[in-house]
């Protein structure tokens, strides 16, 4: 449901969604705002709490384009720049062409575009990456399926900003694309978190323990993800 309100002269558009949820959660994302609630959850409070919240939605707001803004500076999406892609820095070759495709070629990875703008390349280069992501994630499920002994339900591949992977209540996972970046043995401590959570709905001494059975060294990774790489671009 679209909602709009008024504060301090400005209009606030946000998308009240309403579930079986028991609290109340309002997110910021790069071109939306939206509101979780409960099925009895009044309009009016819904606005109000749209209304309380103004300054850390305008907050939230500034992050983003300031986010933006610096990954702008840092990946100008021009000939030449590194992109890393499963541990390995390869080059990007931007090309004119009346077709649009994308691919690696040894080092290199080569966009063809028939729009050379920094935007284009950005939204051809992610489409690679993410299909790149598909193809490598299913791949890893497929490996470690068997070996953790238990199946999940729905896979999910899309941008995450604040998690690497999550496992429902129901059983489906989900993964950040953006792992296709990280060296191959971070990806596979995600799959293997996400996996053990079909037996451990936590993060107790008995999940870690599972963990453990399939990546003992699942410490290195599990901090690289935390502190010790922050996935760049796009």
């Amino acid at each position: 449901m679209q909602r709009s309100v008024k504060v301090n002269g400005e209009i606030i558009d946000y998308t009240l969604i309403k579930t079986a949820r028991a609290s109340v959660e309002i997110r910021v994302l790069p071109n939306e705002i939206r509101l979780f609630a409960p099925q009895s959850y009044p309009l009016r409070r819904a606005d109000q709490l749209v209304r309380d919240k103004a300054d850390w939605i305008a907050q939230a707001r500034r992050r983003f384009t300031e986010y933006e803004a610096r990954e702008a500076a840092l990946y100008p999406m021009t000939d030449g720049m590194p992109v890393p892609v499963e541990g390995r820095q390869y080059t990007l070759r931007v090309t004119y062409g009346t077709r649009s495709s994308a691919y690696q070629a040894g080092d290199e990875l080569v966009i063809i575009t028939p729009d050379t703008a920094p935007d284009k390349v950005r939204e051809a280069l992610r489409g690679y990456l993410i299909g790149r992501a598909q193809q490598r994630i299913r791949e890893r499920l497929d490996h470690f399926i068997p070996l953790v002994g238990r199946a999940p339900g729905r896979v999910t591949i899309r941008e995450q900003r604040t998690k690497w992977g999550s496992c429902s209540g129901q059983g489906n996972l989900n993964f950040n694309w953006k792992l296709i970046m990280a060296p191959p043995e971070a990806l596979d401590y995600v799959v293997i978190h996400e996996l053990c959570h079909l037996y451990e709905f936590n993060h107790s001494p008995r999940f870690w323990e599972r963990v453990s059975r399939y990546m003992p060294e699942y410490a290195v990774w599990r901090d690289f993800l935390r502190s010790g790489w922050a996935h760049p671009f796009p």
